[in-house]
């Protein structure tokens, strides 16, 4: 298999996972040109890919969370080009035109997936709200649990940073994760779907989300996903914790999606079911 990367080096956040994807895909497949490319409109390198004519060409398309539709027309409704991009739009997916799986950010490591009455922490949150739809999202988690009783108040890890990766130091934030009974998962900058959804399901921690795009990825997963973020938040979260054994049922869901759905490995073999 030749890889080939367009504006992806090794410091971009998905680095760690690409290279797991990578390496399922090389054990797997033989002739396959790789190409990883930017598509983002500030580090847009679509121009420079130059498709193999020997080869199936597969493209994994990263880095839009502006959720545009920028496959060029190039790659469309071709036998020997799969594109899967990251950030898909349900409305954006064509015959040849699949989502992606964001991944986990390459500053969270793997620990001890503990059961929930194992973790001391109820509610973990670390992360920025300098963007509007950050502020939109944290805000009525914030202000609900404020506004509870301190006797009433689960036992809170949240935490507001000045800007994205700026937060606790890997291993701090991998720890914490891994201590925590439920991650809220507010949504990114511009898009609902974030690396946290995918740190907090590779950490056992029970993610609760806003609802996320209906794509293949996300169709029929175990995510807890609110549909009224503002209003219902609070209320799901204070619902899980109130029976921590079906939380823990939850959460072996969870983990199931993780490792049938979204880990590296699963992804590699969802690219080759493609194939």
């Amino acid at each position: 298999m030749i890889v080939k990367y367009y504006g992806v080096e090794d410091n971009v956040c998905e680095w760690n996972y690409l290279q797991g994807i990578i390496k399922h895909l090389t054990d797997k497949v033989d002739t396959l040109t790789l190409h990883i490319v930017s598509v983002t409109p500030e580090w847009d390198r679509r121009d420079e890919v130059v498709l193999s004519e020997t080869t199936r060409n597969v493209i994994l398309a990263v880095h839009d969370e502006y959720m545009t539709d920028c496959i060029p027309d190039e790659w469309k409704n071709r036998d020997d080009v799969l594109v899967f991009k990251s950030y898909l739009l349900p409305n954006q997916v064509e015959t040849n035109i699949f989502p992606l799986p964001l991944g986990y950010n390459k500053k969270h490591s793997k620990l001890k997936n503990r059961p929930i009455k194992e973790r001391p922490v109820d509610v973990f949150f670390s992360g920025h709200m300098s963007s509007q739809n950050r502020v939109d999202h944290m805000t009525p988690v914030v202000k609900f649990f404020e506004q509870l009783a301190p006797s009433k108040r689960p036992k809170l890890d949240i935490n507001i940073t000045k800007g994205f990766n700026m937060g606790f130091n890997p291993s701090e934030y991998s720890e914490r994760l891994h201590n925590s009974k439920i991650v809220v998962c507010p949504a990114g900058n511009v898009s609902m779907e974030t690396f946290r959804h995918y740190e907090g399901l590779r950490s056992g921690t029970v993610v609760v989300s806003p609802r996320l795009p209906q794509n293949e990825i996300y169709k029929d997963n175990y995510i807890v996903q609110v549909d009224d973020w503002g209003k219902e938040a609070g209320g799901v979260i204070m619902d899980l914790l109130s029976d921590l054994d079906m939380l823990q049922l939850v959460k072996e869901q969870q983990d199931s999606d993780y490792n049938n759905r979204y880990s590296v490995k699963a992804v590699a073999d969802y690219i080759c079911s493609k194939l």
